[in-house]
């Protein structure tokens, strides 16, 4: 009884902030932007922890939001996708998702070790930008054990550049006089958040929309087998350098997929479903706000101007072979 009161000042704290956050996002100019409530937690966190001193009575409920409700979060992001949905985009479609993917996270990671960034932050900046914006850099940081300072960075980084691509495709689309499909596929492939595809692709339309997104839903998928990889690398590194240290087996990635079987089979209501998927955003943004609570710009600018590098060349490179790959797959 005593473990478990220690956590609820912190996990009051976090998931009032979480709250707050939810009701920024739906001010109307905000809301227009499609902002996430990801991204206002993390800033309102920050602010908190670097204007303020965050009492040590929350310490420990914070960190608590950071390593199981995150995982909780994740798991339960399941429900927003089907195989039946996946079958829909088609063999060229699962073929573009997983070119497009491997390619950018093996970019990321070969563009940061060239700039010496660190293995661990150019990971993250791959996986948001290949996989799903700040859910895959939230999913795939307690695997490869990185600091919460470089997990807020990754998170800032694919945020800012995902939400230009979420206004300046539909300018491409109109300019450019793109066929539907081809632009729904490019834009489901390339663009970091869900959300984020969501709006630019019913900006084309109906048709587009649906599509972009069954599209990149189907990158979210790929975020089971990435993080497994990932989580078997970090056991054999761990392992090699002697380190008696428990690696994170990503447990939770599995719990995601059995989440997707489960609304595979459509078993449960409609309703509930829906209700699930709403909580989930909550538990999102609950994580989240604990991260930016953790997260020190003393201890950020030490890292400088090179994350902000490698996620504007990444988001550059993800929107060039997703046009090309697109075209060459769908025209």
């Amino acid at each position: 009884m005593d473990k478990l009161i220690k956590y609820i000042p912190g996990l009051i704290f976090t998931a009032i902030l979480a709250w707050i956050s939810m009701q920024i996002q739906k001010i109307d100019f905000i809301a227009k932007m499609h902002f996430s409530s990801l991204i206002i937690a993390i800033l309102l966190g920050i602010f908190i922890k670097n204007i303020f001193k965050v009492p040590q009575v929350f310490e420990a409920g914070i960190h608590f939001t950071l390593k199981k409700i995150l995982r909780l979060a994740i798991i339960l992001l399941g429900f927003k996708l089907s195989f039946a949905e996946v079958a829909q985009i088609g063999g060229r479609g699962l073929v573009l998702v997983i070119i497009v993917t491997t390619c950018t996270m093996i970019f990321a990671v070969l563009l940061g070790k060239k700039l010496k960034l660190g293995e661990r932050l150019s990971l993250l900046i791959g996986a948001g930008t290949s996989i799903c914006g700040a859910s895959a850099v939230a999913a795939v940081g307690p695997i490869i054990d990185a600091e919460e300072k470089d997990t807020t960075f990754a998170i800032a980084t694919v945020t800012i550049f995902g939400t230009i691509a979420m206004f300046l495709y539909p300018l491409f689309y109109r300019f450019f006089h793109l066929p539907n499909i081809f632009y729904a596929v490019w834009a489901g492939s390339s663009i970091h958040e869900v959300a984020q595809v969501v709006a630019a692709g019913f900006a084309a339309g109906e048709q587009a929309g649906q599509f972009a997104t069954l599209v990149k839903l189907t990158r979210v998928l790929l975020l089971i087998p990435i993080a497994v990889l990932l989580g078997i690398r970090q056991m054999k590194k761990e392992g090699a350098a002697g380190k008696l240290k428990k690696v994170t087996i990503p447990w939770f990635v599995f719990g995601f997929l059995a989440v997707v079987i489960i609304n595979s089979i459509d078993v449960l209501p409609k309703n509930m479903v829906n209700g699930l998927v709403s909580l989930d955003g909550f538990l999102l943004t609950w994580a989240m706000a604990g991260m930016g609570l953790e997260t020190s710009l003393e201890k950020m600018k030490k890292v400088g101007i090179k994350p902000f590098y490698v996620g504007l060349v990444t988001w550059l490179f993800i929107g060039t072979i997703g046009f090309f790959m697109s075209r060459m797959l769908f025209i």
